[in-house]
C-alpha cells in the first residue's frame, strides 16, 4: 500500500457507523451502494504507487537510433507533475458551514420536541389525576374544565358550536 496515496485519501475519512445510524430505513440500499463504490475507489487508490514509476532511459538510449530523443523524453518525464486537485470554490468550507447550521437546527428541533414531550407528559399526568368520567358530576366537570362550562353572560344557542354563536364575528344568519 502506498503511504502517500493513503495519506491523500485518509484526509477525507467517512464515519460509516454514524452515517448508517442517521440514514433512513428506506435508503439503506442506497447507502450500501455508495459505501461499496467508496470502498472500491479507496482500494484502487491504495493499489496505485505514490510516485510515477521509474523508467530506465539508458536502455532506451542504447536501442534508439537518436539518443537525443530519449533525453527529451527523460526531461519531459522528470518535469511531469500532476497536482492534487484544489478546492478553488471553497466548497469544503461551505459544506462545513451548512453542516454546522444543520446541527444547530437539529439541536433546536430536538429541544422543541423534548419540550413538547414534557408538556404532553404533564398534560397526561393532569388527566390521570382527574376522577373517572363516570363518577364526575356536572359541578366537578365545570370545575376541572371551566372553558366548557355554561356562562350566563355569554349564552350559546343550538347547535352549540362556536361558529353558530351570535358573538362570533363569522356568524352567518340563515335566510
Amino acid at each position: 500500500m502506498a503511504s502517500g496515496a493513503a495519506k491523500r485519501v485518509s484526509k477525507s475519512v467517512v464515519d460509516w457507523a454514524r452515517f448508517a445510524a442517521v440514514c433512513p430505513k428506506n435508503q439503506t440500499d442506497t447507502l450500501r451502494t455508495v459505501k461499496a463504490k467508496h470502498d472500491a475507489f479507496i482500494n484502487k487508490v491504495h493499489t496505485l504507487p505514490e510516485n510515477l514509476p521509474k523508467i530506465d532511459f539508458a536502455s532506451y538510449k542504447a536501442r534508439l537510433p537518436d539518443p537525443a530523443m530519449a533525453d527529451r523524453f527523460e526531461k519531459a518525464y522528470a518535469a511531469l507533475s500532476i497536482p492534487y486537485p484544489v478546492d478553488k470554490a471553497n466548497m469544503l468550507k461551505k459544506v462545513e458551514e451548512e453542516n454546522q447550521d444543520a446541527e444547530k437546527r437539529v439541536k433546536t428541533y430536538v429541544a422543541d420536541v423534548q419540550a413538547a414531550a414534557q408538556e404532553s407528559k404533564t398534560f397526561l399526568a393532569k388527566i390521570d389525576s382527574l376522577p373517572k368520567f363516570e363518577e364526575m358530576t356536572v359541578e366537578m366537570f365545570n370545575y376541572y374544565f371551566p372553558e366548557t362550562a355554561f356562562n350566563p353572560d355569554r349564552p350559546t344557542f343550538w347547535p352549540d358550536l362556536e361558529e353558530y354563536q351570535p358573538y362570533n364575528p363569522d356568524f352567518k344568519y340563515y335566510k
